[in-house]
């Protein structure tokens, strides 16, 4: 009896491991299928100095290259040499052996503008596209017809949610796209480089350094959000190595304290890693001595990418970022977190290629059904359409005849409003004889003559002039007193001590 509990215990045991070992199996392959079967994801970080291309299959880093400008091609390229700058990528694909028509691609963060806004500061608009762009105008130091807008809300910030607001100049886009187009390449993603970086990192909190020959980039990331992106143009060549470093650590820490001065309640931890990249992160001078003046928490940049031993990670980290936009679903489908950080592709829709959504096509589908359904209902007879039509040529002849009535209508109004002003003169109560007979009879009494009178119906302006001043005094008084005309009556220049001039009366309407 003993033996045979032994012996079923010894069962359990052994089909529990087996099962365990078939899960762990399936996991295993659920991980490694899709680097088998993902396709291939070809990435250019193209800066002032040179270009860099990556190629990774399945979450590992199959082949890399680079290139550097000429002094005379960067002078090209500068005075927007578009042909230049796609045949040197056209020529390095072809020197590396990497192969392929559709590209993702870093544009520099140096000309672009960027702002994280508060959604409760966005203006009222019918969406919230309008909304964006119409702040957009607002915020940006420079025209936005200059710019392609883009935008995208991203994480809370103590409970309420951010947009964030980028712009770049129409030109540099245009430029980089173009070049790439000329030589054959199809750009899918366009996307800044310290978004890459900052997906590289892939840390929720992390400063990173990116120094290149002619820039360097700083980003900061505080609970996986891109608080600050600044791009700085920089001539590393023209310092001594003691000014470069002392210059890199100084806007390295005027950040840090820009960001604390505006979160005094929650500043940036000095112990959070930061990590340096670029070009110039492979120089061990610059390195050592820079690593030594800073007081941070220097670490070495370990993404999730598979890649060789003898990989420069810090000088593809921009790569490995773009690379990352397609192959952190293949990293993450253990149901690992992963920090996810903006996610703006910025090829403007111009030179995207048409694509009908799931939602078009469902809509498509209901429009197609709805049409074959009242097809049968559309089949009306001739005799029909034909009556369809008399009444629609009667109802135009009797609009068209309306619009006559109506026009002669309108042609009437100006004679109906004359008539109208006519007869309100002719039945009015003060009679125009009764003014002009007051106005030559108060005149004779005080010995003054009217040498004129204009009677307009609504005003009355006569020229009169009395033997001295006190006479015309008393015709004006005796023209109130009269009792016909609007008091009190305006003098003529001089008054009182003119002997006359002339005089605009305003008859009174009896009520």
């Amino acid at each position: 009896m003993a033996e045979q509990k032994e012996e079923v215990k010894s069962q359990s045991v052994m089909s529990l491991d087996l099962g365990t070992a078939i899960r762990k199996l399936l996991k295993i392959l659920k991980r490694a299928l899709p680097r088998f079967v993902s396709g291939k994801i070809v990435t250019l970080d193209i800066n002032q100095t040179g270009i860099r291309i990556m190629e990774t299959r399945g979450g590992m880093v199959r082949s890399w290259a680079d290139v550097s400008f000429e002094p005379e091609e960067m002078e090209q390229m500068a005075k927007g040499g578009k042909a230049t700058l796609g045949a040197k990528v056209r020529q390095l694909m072809d020197s590396s052996g990497i192969k392929a028509k559709n590209v993702i691609v870093s544009i520099s963060g140096m000309y672009t503008i960027s702002r994280l806004i508060p959604m409760s500061n966005l203006p009222p608009a019918p969406t919230l596209e309008e909304s964006v762009h119409e702040l957009a105008q607002e915020i940006m130091p420079v025209p936005t017809e200059g710019l392609y807008v883009f935008w995208q809300v991203v994480g809370t910030n103590e409970g309420e949610q951010q947009v964030f607001i980028l712009g770049v100049p129409r030109d540099v886009m245009d430029d980089n796209v173009r070049a790439l187009k000329s030589v054959g390449l199809n750009p899918q993603v366009v996307e800044l480089k310290t978004m890459a970086l900052a997906r590289a990192v892939n840390k929720e909190q992390a400063l990173i350094l990116n120094i290149e020959p002619t820039s360097f980039d700083i980003i900061m990331a505080v609970q996986g959000v891109l608080k600050i992106m600044h791009s700085l143009a920089w001539r590393q060549d023209s310092r001594n190595i003691g000014d470069a470093i002392e210059y890199l650590a100084a806007n390295l820490e005027m950040t840090v304290d820009f960001y604390n001065s505006h979160h005094l309640d929650v500043p940036f931890d000095m112990t959070n890693p930061l990590y340096i990249t670029g070009q110039m992160s492979v120089e061990p001078e610059l390195m050592e001595k820079l690593q030594t003046r800073l007081g941070f928490n220097v670490e070495q940049l370990t993404p999730p990418l598979e890649c060789p031993a003898f990989f420069p990670i810090s000088q593809y980290a921009v790569n490995i970022g773009l690379a990352m936009r397609r192959e952190m679903p293949v990293l993450n489908s253990d149901g690992g977190a992963g920090f996810f950080p903006l996610d703006v592709n910025l090829l403007p829709q111009t030179y995207r290629p048409w694509r009908p959504k799931a939602n078009q096509l469902f809509y498509a589908g209901i429009l197609v059904s709805a049409v074959a359904l009242i097809f049968p209902l559309m089949q009306i007879s001739e005799e029909e359409i034909r009556k369809t039509t008399n009444l629609e040529l009667k109802n135009n002849y009797l609009d068209n005849q309306l619009q006559l009535k109506m026009m002669e209508i309108q042609k009437r109004e100006p004679l109906q409003k004359a008539i109208s002003e006519y007869n309100s003169i002719v039945t009015r109560d003060v009679s125009f004889n009764e003014d002009i007979k007051v106005i030559i009879n108060e005149a004779e009494k005080v010995g003054a003559k009217v040498s004129s009178i204009s009677h307009g119906g609504g005003e009355i302006n006569i020229s009169c002039q009395a033997e001295n001043y006190l006479s015309f005094r008393a015709y004006l008084t005796a023209l109130e007193e009269s009792g016909r005309f609007s008091t009190p009556i305006p003098p003529p220049e001089g008054y009182p001590y003119t002997r006359g001039g002339a005089i605009k009366l305003e008859p009174q309407i009896s009520e």
